[in-house]
């Protein structure tokens, strides 16, 4: 259906059939609400732009694929567009398609966090009329492929379900707000996870347990000190490393959640380990102001019908469920 756009205040846009074709046709008249009553909010953007970042000079051959998200706000000016239906300086949300196409050409876009402070920062130098930008980019996971333990040059196997992402709110003539994420590492402990000693009343049914699958789609999101440096690697010529910072998380992830290879170490709620591993990331990384775990609980429950056909449950076989879910979150600060 086309449509022809008319932006003169007190005008009405009217849908009519014309020789089998849809037209427009503007026509003076009365606007379709009787009442003005304020916008609290408005903003507009474009989602799920997809792009492939290459890098063929290098050797071996380097890659990142983005999905983004751009909100851009300019609440005095930008409130006539939806109050008068006046487009004047507004910035499409095509030429935001656009423009994450641009600066993935003009930079190295080697991490969400680096790529999305570039949009943001490109948004705000190119349009003055904007006076906040959102940028929400999220990295879809490859790993480059290994024949024989030798990695290969150019090719790639996808990496799912886990995805790194980053959100960086930029005000103008402030410096930008990043918050990086990590979303969907998903794991299974098979053994050295339990819970017990809560509270029981006639509706509790959950017995105490010390052997038990522990199991989680786990996100966090972590947050920065402002002007800080870790390592060295904050400065206007040396920026902070976000892929070094990243390693660093997920390593203090793992550690709390598996401990060592050989042996592992007990968990006694997925409460209190997810607590130890925003403890651990905390400690590992000085640039981290707090950090935000998400844990919504993917449930192996025991086949306790073996009993009823004549088996035995030893541990060893369990029903994958994850409706309904625990929801488990922590929000740990360094303050």
């Amino acid at each position: 259906m086309a449509w022809r756009l008319c932006i003169d205040q007190g005008l009405r846009l009217f849908p009519v059939v014309c020789f089998g074709s849809v037209v427009s046709i503007c026509e003076q008249g009365q606007k379709i609400r009787k009442k003005d009553f304020r916008i609290e909010e408005h903003h507009h953007g474009k989602t799920r732009v997809r792009v492939l970042k290459v890098r063929p000079d290098e050797n071996p051959v380097t890659m990142n694929e983005y999905k983004v998200q751009t909100t851009l706000w300019s609440p005095k000016v930008y409130e006539k567009v939806f109050t008068k239906g006046d487009n004047t300086d507004l910035v499409a949300t095509d030429t935001q398609k656009n423009t994450v196409y641009v600066v993935a050409k003009r930079t190295a876009a080697r991490t969400p966090e680096d790529f999305g402070i570039a949009l943001a920062e490109h948004f705000i130098r190119e349009y003055p009329i904007l006076t906040k930008v959102e940028v929400e980019v999220e990295e879809a996971g490859w790993k480059r492929y290994s024949s024989d333990g030798i990695e290969h040059n150019h090719s790639f196997l996808r990496v799912a379900p886990e995805r790194d992402a980053a959100v960086i709110t930029l005000i103008r003539n402030q410096a930008p707000v990043i918050v990086s994420q990590l979303r969907g590492m998903t794991f299974i402990k098979t053994t050295q996870s339990g819970f017990e000693n809560h509270l029981k009343d006639k509706y509790t049914l959950l017995p105490d347990v010390t052997e038990r699958c522990l199991a989680s789609e786990l996100s966090a999101e972590w947050h920065y000190i402002p002007n800080s440096s870790w390592g060295g690697l904050s400065s206007k010529s040396k920026p902070i490393n976000y892929a070094a910072i990243r390693r660093s998380v997920r390593a203090s992830l793992e550690a709390a959640l598996f401990g060592p290879a050989e042996t592992g170490h007990y968990s006694p709620s997925l409460q209190n380990t997810i607590y130890d591993a925003a403890c651990l990331a905390l400690d590992a990384v000085p640039a981290i102001s707090k950090i935000a775990i998400d844990t919504p609980n993917l449930h192996y429950l025991p086949a306790n019908l073996l009993k009823q056909v004549g088996e035995s449950f030893s541990d060893d076989v369990f029903i994958p469920t994850n409706e309904p879910s625990g929801s488990i979150f922590c929000c740990v600060t360094r303050n």
